[in-house]
């Protein structure tokens, strides 16, 4: 969906009143990707917690799937949005029974924000593995198994040096590279050692080992919660359905 502010004038005898014009819109899909009709689109200005959210408008999904919410900067407009200068959107998304399915993450507006909703609800077993669980310490078992292709060009070459006819050039390089091994070879296993060290010490314990992330469509822990895929593209030009 997307949020679009731009410039109208309304006249009131001589005096032209500027004001912010927003529109939000998106497209809500079921999980096997088929257009939601009837849904209940409601978004709101996140506010601090002692003032209550404002309400910027409401809408229903027709039946392509697609929602258009638009306010003005009256719906949202106080002291604390002095400061912010334009709103925080989140949504709410109700079905028909105004049951909510689901809560977007606020966003911050700028000319338009496009939301695309996926609804698919996944069954959370909270003891489910996690299956992000050690991928730093895989990784770093990857990382020497790179490492053996020292000890295997190291051994071509000195194969090469013994039971090859190389001419002068060739020989003298290949015997200053054989000889450079040990030096390769302990530099390369001190790598290993800090890397694994970092790990043990700091990355699995701040989950920086995760390939997982806390992002708009999969979650750290997929198995563990219930989610949904939510993606706000906040954007400056125009919104336009492809």
């Amino acid at each position: 969906m997307y949020v679009e502010y731009h410039n109208s004038y309304l006249s009131l005898g001589n005096i032209a009143l500027k004001m912010q014009i927003f529109d939000l819109k998106g497209k809500i899909i079921s999980k096997e990707q088929l257009p939601m009709e009837n849904l209940r689109v409601e978004a709101f200005d996140e506010d601090p917690i002692l003032k209550p959210d404002d309400l910027l408008g409401e809408s229903e999904t027709n039946t392509k799937g697609t929602f258009a919410i638009r306010f003005d900067k009256s719906k949202f407009d106080d002291f604390w949005e002095s400061f912010e200068g334009t709103p925080d959107v989140f949504l709410e998304i109700k079905d028909n029974r105004r049951k909510e399915l689901i809560h977007t993450r606020t966003s911050k507006t700028r000319r338009e924000i496009q939301y695309h909703i996926r609804v698919d609800p996944i069954m959370p077993n909270p003891d489910a593995p996690d299956i992000y669980s050690g991928n730093a310490r895989r990784m770093l078992n990857m990382l020497a198994e790179v490492g053996e292709l020292i000890g295997v060009e190291y051994r071509i070459n000195l194969d090469l040096l013994n039971n090859g006819n190389l001419d002068d050039e060739v020989k003298e390089g290949i015997t200053e590279f054989v000889e450079g091994h040990q030096d390769r070879r302990y530099n390369f296993d001190q790598l290993i050692v800090i890397f694994s060290s970092l790990i043990d010490s700091l990355a699995e314990e701040t989950r920086v080992g995760n390939i997982g992330y806390d992002g708009p469509q999969v979650p750290r822990f997929p198995r563990r919660v219930s989610y949904h895929q939510v993606i706000i593209w906040p954007r400056q030009e125009g919104f336009v359905w492809a």
